[in-house]
């Protein structure tokens, strides 16, 4: 290879170190085999970039077949024009049809940023596979035809081509003139380019949207197959970079969340499309498609699903408390049911931790039996919304009725007084509403009740420490204004009002659920009728049905809300109603690969997962179940250099003294906290804190001092925060805070950001914009200090020096501290299927099921724990302090997020430099105050990892030795770095373990 083009990749690939694990344990080797599926492991820069490419090559000059999967495509067309350099004609790539216009922009947008302005000066080599182009616009634009009737990308008629007819044609079959052909210049549309390079390319390189999704073109092949089972049926090797993060990439997709209506201008919203789509075709075929029942079902569905979708938005865009009441993890008709009888039929057992028993208030009892009634009576109305699957009942038939009405009624305050009068006859309110005393008097008594079961369980709350109790107490006295009100208001006729809107809500919801199901169950069958695409909120292709598990829970479909602009503070608010659905456990796909050509009587294929952080404890995201066999380490003396001189260190900033860990004066000053405030807040504490870092009025600036710490050739520091927008908020105040900073700051942007790059290179008031998928050009640029969210350079880029031998970034401070987003449902997917994937691997699925009299209850008894769990992770807090139970898992998901970010400064075996800036990561160190008690890893993020990594790392712990070498192997340097960090705050017996 180094005689094609020299890039030292034999000295390369001659410093990489292998250790197989044997009999004793993992021993050193030059060899090791890959059968079935192999798990390789190696820390940040030790080779295993090095390593696949190697492979690839190889493999593809003596003329085997290999396929490579990475996470983005933008890297995907990075690896093809290397193999191709390599191995001439070797590589093509696997890109699916849906995303094709996305990625050709993304990569206009990096070549924009670059310098080059003209669009038709962009010759980059990943074009010849992004084209977006139709070879019969050529033929349709005449003298009379503008340019706006050429086809758009997405109705380019492929494999839709129609056959010339005449008046008389097919008169005794009218769908006859509706028959599909072949376009004739498939063979040589640029936009089929990567498809037809596929079929002799000895190199795949795909992401795993494209193999999951993507189908092999119907002119190439006859057999209806997708390219993820054609991967495994031609492949000799299939190697999977970075395999944690495909893990997590394919528990999204068998859990897809998209946007359903609303958001901004440039939001795909699904229900907008599918409409748009639904009038273009129906209109250009005369609807003759509407003779097919099929195609008139889909279409009512469609209609209806926009009708309540339409209502449902409205309300929530107008009603603060519905906004209110709908925000915590996800609501479904179903859930938002069991919340009206909660709040209509409260029971103690409401309250979390609660076991349920027979309710000793005779109240109780009452309720229990009221609430089992409507809510079968409730079920029975959701199981049939509309009255046509088979006769409703009477309240069945009112409730049907209603649900049309609201969907449809112009006179909204007729509707309002039949909504009340069915709610007050079906929840039994008109005792609250009587006349004169007697109405409130019920009242008081049913909401005293109410507030009674609301109550905290007075044994967890004499469990909890005296410190949590005081911490309670004192935010109950401080922030009494912020709590959400009593879900029973003091006058029982707000308390109506506030039920007819979420039951109108919850009506309203019951009409939209089975018409989305409708429309994508029925997506296949209307699919060729209408020229529909690719869905995403369609289930995965059935073809993965054997091989990926259901849901533990079942499949479970849900809603969200996410406002736009910040935090709602009340009054008219748009955002975005989003859909999701989870299908299945789509980590398990990674398993199921090398068996996956045997379902036809194949030989199976040999799958190799590298990654450097995919053995990661009881990490619920990048932990992969698959038992580690390599481990590949750089140099002991370059591995010694980078934990032995790397340097952690608080870098608090204090307002009123300058003391930057633990405050020395005389009056104690509390050090700046970011996370955990208000999200209106962030963007003021955000200024002052680059303000205090940057600011050179007394001598050099913080960040001055720190370039000067640097090698010459590593001289960039790396701010993190939370979002591009915060970036964006950091870069602009430090870029005009004075003349050190102006045009030596850069901020990270999004590759699909529209605007960002237009000149602002030239702009006083802004910095200058780097695309993320140019982020490696840091050291070209003029730029000192990269301001960029965390989670966008978490890894995947290699940012290096003008050599190319070392890391560009010297330095990295965290603004912010990372933390789960609390409306991120992913982070429940990941939970629920790395919860069923450890039980049944640690044989607790079996004993389940063996332990029930038949195989259904076995399988009931799971669902139902499964269910629970689900619950249960919906539900918790990410607030740092009450993560309980959870806090160790999340832990480890945060340290492999933090290793990761600072791998990015250790390439080519350098030492780096870490600050924490945010007074989050230490609490307690950061007030100021001597309160006698020191960070621990319930208050402390970093403590946390401190703990989670000791027992890895100190003698006589009953860690297995196996597991202790992979640590090790993998996490040596932050824990050395992070033990000498931490040791002056740390009970002796803890700094004694490091």
């Amino acid at each position: 290879m180094d005689s094609v083009k020299s890039q030292d990749w034999a000295g390369r690939l001659e410093r990489i170190r292998v250790f197989v694990r044997g009999a004793s344990g993992f021993e050193r080797t030059d060899v090791f085999e890959v059968a079935r599926i192999q798990h390789l492991l190696g820390i940040v820069g030790a080779g295993k970039s090095t390593l696949r490419d190697v492979l690839a090559v190889y493999l593809a000059r003596r003329g085997r077949r290999v396929t490579v999967v990475v996470g983005d495509v933008a890297e995907q067309l990075k690896l093809v024009e290397l193999y191709n350099t390599y191995a001439p004609g070797s590589a093509a790539p696997v890109l699916g049809a849906a995303g094709r216009e996305q990625h050709a922009e993304r990569l206009h947008r990096r070549l924009a940023g670059r310098g080059e302005r003209n669009l038709l000066a962009h010759t980059d080599a990943g074009f010849a596979y992004l084209s977006t182009s139709c070879a019969l616009n050529a033929l349709r634009g005449t003298d009379t035809q503008s340019a706006d009737s050429l086809l758009r990308y997405g109705e380019a008629p492929c494999t839709r081509l129609q056959p010339p007819r005449q008046r008389g044609d097919y008169p005794d079959d009218p769908w006859a003139r509706w028959r599909r052909l072949v376009c004739p210049f498939w063979t040589d549309c640029p936009r089929h380019h990567s498809a037809r390079e596929l079929v002799d390319a000895a190199v795949w390189v795909a992401t795993p949207p494209s193999l999951v999704d993507s189908k092999v073109p119907q002119p190439q092949n006859r057999e209806s197959i997708r390219y993820l089972e054609l991967a495994c049926r031609r492949s000799d090797l299939v190697i999977v970079d970075e395999a944690d993060r495909v893990q997590m990439q394919l528990d999204r997709m068998f859990a897809p969340g998209i946007p359903l209506l609303g958001g901004g201008p440039d939001t795909r919203s699904f229900l907008d499309e599918v409409n748009q789509h639904r009038i273009r075709e129906l209109a250009g075929a005369g609807r003759i498609q509407l003779s097919d029942r099929d195609v008139e079902n889909w279409s009512a569905a469609v209609n209806t699903t926009q009708a309540s979708a339409d209502r449902l938005v409205g309300m929530l865009v107008s009603e603060f408390d519905l906004r209110n009441w709908v925000k915590t993890g996800y609501f479904s008709a179903g859930r938002l049911q069991q919340r009206l009888l909660e709040e209509r039929y409260p029971l103690p057992e409401d309250r979390e931790g609660t076991q349920p028993e027979t309710p000793a208030h005779p109240v109780g009892h009452l309720h229990k039996e009221q609430r089992r009634h409507l809510d079968e009576v409730l079920d029975a109305f959701r199981d049939n919304p509309f009255g046509d699957r088979h006769p409703a009942t009477e309240i069945g038939g009112e409730l049907t009725g209603l649900m049309g009405e609201l969907l449809h009624t112009t006179y909204r305050e007729r509707t309002r007084e039949r909504l009340r009068e069915v709610l007050c006859k079906l929840f039994d309110l008109n005792g609250f509403l009587a006349p004169g005393d007697k109405g409130r008097e019920c009242y008081a008594a049913f909401r005293s009740y109410a507030e009674k079961c609301a109550e905290p369980n007075p044994e967890d709350s004499a469990k909890r420490p005296a410190s949590a109790k005081a911490r309670t107490s004192a935010k109950k006295g401080t922030s009494a204004k912020n709590r959400l009100p009593s879900p029973w208001p003091e006058d029982p006729e707000d308390w109506v009002e506030l039920l007819m809107t979420r039951f109108e809500f919850a009506l309203l919801l019951s009409a939209l659920e089975p018409k989305l199901a409708l429309t994508n169950a029925m997506w296949p069958r209307v699919a060729s009728a209408l020229n529909l695409g690719f869905n995403e909120m369609y289930r995965r292709p059935p073809d993965y049905g054997p091989m990926v598990p259901e849901a533990p829970m079942g499949n479970v479909i849900g809603f969200q809300f996410l406002l736009e602009g910040g935090p709602d503070r009340g009054g008219a608010r748009t955002g975005e109603l989003r859909f999701f659905r989870c299908s299945g456990l789509g980590r398990e796909l990674l398993r199921a690969m090398p068996d996956l050509p045997t379902v036809d009587g194949r030989p199976g294929t040999n799958v190799l997962l590298m990654s450097g952080s995919s053995w990661a404890g009881s990490s619920s995201r990048y932990h992969i179940p698959v038992d580690i066999g390599v481990i590949i380490e750089p140099d002991p003396e370059e591995l010694e250099r980078i934990a032995e001189q790397s340097a952690f260190r608080f870098e608090f900033i204090r307002y009123d003294c300058d003391c930057r860990a633990a405050c020395q004066c005389h009056e104690h000053a509390e050090a700046q906290r970011l996370s955990g405030e208000p999200l209106d807040q962030r963007a003021d504490i955000l200024r002052r804190m680059v303000s205090a870092l940057g600011d050179n009025e007394s001598g050099s600036s913080r960040l001055g001092q720190e370039l000067t710490e640097l090698p010459e050739n590593r001289r960039h520091i790396l701010l993190l925060v939370g979002s591009y927008e915060e970036a964006k908020i950091v870069a602009d105040t430090l870029h005009t805070l004075n003349t050190r900073w102006q045009g030596r700051v850069s901020r990270l942007v999004s590759d699909d950001d529209p605007d960002a790059g237009g000149g602002a290179d030239e702009d006083e008031y802004h910095a200058p914009v780097l695309r993320r998928g140019d982020v490696e050009t840091l050291a070209t640029t003029r730029a000192e200090i990269l301001v960029a969210p965390l989670l966008a350079v978490e890894r995947g880029h290699n940012i290096l020096d003008l050599d190319r031998r070392h890391a560009a970034i010297g330095s990295i401070y965290f603004l912010a501290r990372p933390n789960p987003r609390p409306d991120d449902l992913g982070l429940a997917v990941h939970a629920i299927n790395d919860w069923i994937v450890r039980k049944r691997d640690s044989g607790e699925f079996a004993t389940w099921v063996r332990g029930e009299a038949t195989l259904g209850l076995g399988a009931r008894k799971v669902r139902d724990l499964a269910r629970s769990e689900w619950t249960r992770v919906l539900a918790r807090s990410m607030a740092w302090r009450s993560l309980g139970t959870d806090r160790e898992r999340v832990t480890w998901d945060l340290l492999v997020l933090i290793w990761q970010v600072i791998g990015r400064s250790v390439r080519g075996a350098v030492p780096t430099r870490v600050a924490f800036v945010d007074a989050a990561f230490a609490p307690r160190l950061a007030t100021g105050h001597s309160t006698g008690e020191a960070d621990d890893p319930k208050t402390s993020l970093l403590h946390s990892i401190h703990a989670v990594l000791g027992p890895y790392f100190t003698p006589g712990t009953d860690v297995p030795a196996d597991d202790r070498h992979i640590v090790t192997a993998l996490y040596r340097p932050l824990w050395t770095a992070l033990d000498r960090c931490l040791a002056p705050y740390l009970p002796p017996a803890a700094s004694k373990a490091g």
